[in-house]
C-alpha cells in the first residue's frame, strides 16, 4: 500500500495540488479492524489492507480523491451536527462529497439517490439522514458491523469487490459508522487545511463550484462592530427632549431648549430549538453582550422554539441565562411579537432551519438575520435577504 500510496501522491504533485497538499499534512497508517477501505481524523489517514489489496489502482486513487476532498471540507475536525450519530454524519459527509466530485471508479452515495435534494449542506443531510435512521445506536452499529466481519470489515462487499471494470461499489451502510469514528473538533488542523485552501491557485479535478466553496469556508470571522453600527444606524428611533440645560435658539433661556433623546427599541429572538447546541447557544448570549459594547443601551431577550417565552428586558451584560424550550422552530412567533410592541429593530439568532416565515403589513422593524455558520447561512440567505439583514456568527 504504501508504494500505490506514494506513486499516486507522485502524480498529484503537479496535477492536484490541493489533494496533494491536504493528504500530506496526515499520516498514512494501518487499522484492519475498521469496515471501509479508508478514513480519516486525528492527522491520520487510515486503511484497512484485507481491502485496500482488492482494489484496482484506478479505484484505489478515487478513494483516495474522496478521502482528501472529504478533509478539504473539513468534516473529520469541525463541529458535529447535534443530535447526529456517527453513522449520519459519515453517510452525509458522503452525499456531499458525492453531489460535487465525480468519482468514476469508486461509487460514493448522491443525494439523487436517497431521494433527498441536491446543494444542500453537511449538516441539513445530517439531520435529515438522522430522521429517517433506523433508531439503532452508534455502540450497536458498531458492534454488529464488526461481528458479522470477524473484526476485519470484510462483509462490505460493495466496498470490496469490483465490477469488470474495476468500479468499486457504494459503501454498505455498516462503514459509514466507521468512516467518522476519528472525528473530533481540531481548531489547529482546520487552520492548516485552510492554508492548503487559502494557498490553492490550481485546482485540478475541483470543480469551480465545489473551489468556490471551500474558499467561501475562508471568510473572516464577523466584525461585530461594523454589523452593530450599521444595524443600530439603520433602525435609530430619536425624539427631542425639553431641557433647561440649554437654551431656546430664538428667546434663549427664557424658554426651554431641546435635545434630540436616541431612544431605540431592540428586540433579540434567541433560538433555542433542539436543533441549536449548547455551543452555539453560549456565542448566541455573547452576540448579545456585544450588543451592549456597540451603542445598545437596553435590550430585550426573548427565547424561541415554536413558541416564545416571556421577555426579559437587559441593561447589561450578562455570563449566562437559563434557557427554556428545545422542541422545533418557528420564526413567525417572534416576528409578530416584534411587529405588535412596535420594536425598531429585531436580531434573529438562529440556524436558520424552520419555514419561512411570512412578514406583517405594515412590518417596519428592521431584521437582522445571525446564522449560526457559512453552512447554515448559505442554505438560507435567499429567503431571509427578502425581509432583513444577514451575517454569520462563525462559532470557533
Amino acid at each position: 500500500m504504501q508504494e500505490r500510496y506514494s506513486h499516486i501522491l507522485e502524480q498529484w504533485f503537479i496535477m492536484e495540488p490541493p489533494l496533494f497538499q491536504v493528504l500530506c499534512i496526515h499520516e498514512l497508517t494501518v487499522n484492519e479492524q475498521m469496515c471501509c477501505p479508508l478514513r480519516s481524523g486525528k492527522k491520520r489517514l487510515e486503511y484497512n489492507p484485507l481491502i485496500v489489496n482488492e482494489m484496482s489502482d484506478a479505484a484505489l486513487e478515487e478513494a483516495m480523491r474522496a478521502e482528501a476532498v472529504r478533509l478539504l471540507l473539513k468534516h473529520p475536525y469541525e463541529r458535529r451536527p447535534e443530535g447526529c450519530s456517527q453513522k449520519s454524519m459519515g453517510l452525509a459527509s458522503n452525499l456531499v462529497i458525492g453531489d460535487n466530485y465525480t468519482h468514476p471508479r469508486f461509487r460514493i452515495e448522491t443525494p439523487q439517490e436517497m431521494g433527498l435534494k441536491t446543494g444542500m449542506s453537511y449538516e441539513w443531510y445530517a439531520r435529515e439522514v438522522e430522521k429517517h435512521s433506523d433508531g439503532e445506536s452508534n455502540e450497536d452499529s458498531k458492534g454488529k458491523g464488526r461481528s458479522e466481519n470477524n473484526g476485519k470489515g470484510e462483509s462490505s462487499e460493495s466496498t470490496k469487490d469490483s465490477d469488470e471494470d474495476g468500479k468499486s461499489g457504494p459503501m454498505a451502510n455498516e462503514t459509514h459508522q466507521d468512516l467518522a469514528e476519528l472525528w473530533d473538533e481540531d481548531e489547529l488542523t482546520v487552520q492548516a487545511i485552510n492554508g492548503v485552501i487559502a494557498s490553492t491557485k490550481a485546482w485540478g479535478s475541483i470543480s469551480g463550484g465545489l473551489a468556490e466553496m471551500l474558499t467561501n469556508s475562508l471568510k473572516a470571522k464577523i466584525n461585530w462592530r461594523n454589523v452593530f453600527a450599521g444595524f443600530r444606524a439603520s433602525i435609530i428611533s430619536s425624539k427631542r427632549k425639553l431641557t433647561r440645560m440649554r437654551p431656546n435658539r430664538r428667546t434663549g433661556f427664557e424658554n426651554m431648549g431641546s435635545v434630540r433623546q436616541f431612544d431605540t427599541k431592540l428586540l433579540v429572538a434567541v433560538d433555542v430549538s433542539g436543533s441549536i447546541s449548547t455551543k452555539s447557544l453560549k456565542y448566541f448570549y455573547g452576540v448579545i453582550n456585544s450588543a451592549f459594547r456597540y451603542g445598545f443601551d437596553s435590550i430585550d431577550v426573548v427565547q424561541f422554539d415554536c413558541g416564545i417565552s416571556s421577555v426579559i428586558s437587559l441593561k447589561k451584560m450578562v455570563k449566562e441565562m437559563t434557557v427554556f424550550g428545545r422542541g422545533g422552530t418557528s420564526f413567525q412567533e417572534p416576528i409578530d411579537y416584534a411587529h405588535k410592541n412596535g420594536y425598531d429593530g429585531l436580531i434573529m439568532l438562529t440556524d436558520g432551519y424552520a419555514p419561512e416565515p411570512v412578514i406583517p403589513d405594515g412590518f417596519k422593524t428592521g431584521l437582522l438575520w445571525v446564522c449560526e455558520n457559512q453552512a447554515c447561512m448559505n442554505h438560507h440567505k435567499q429567503w431571509m435577504e427578502k425581509s432583513g439583514r444577514t451575517c454569520v456568527m462563525q462559532i470557533g
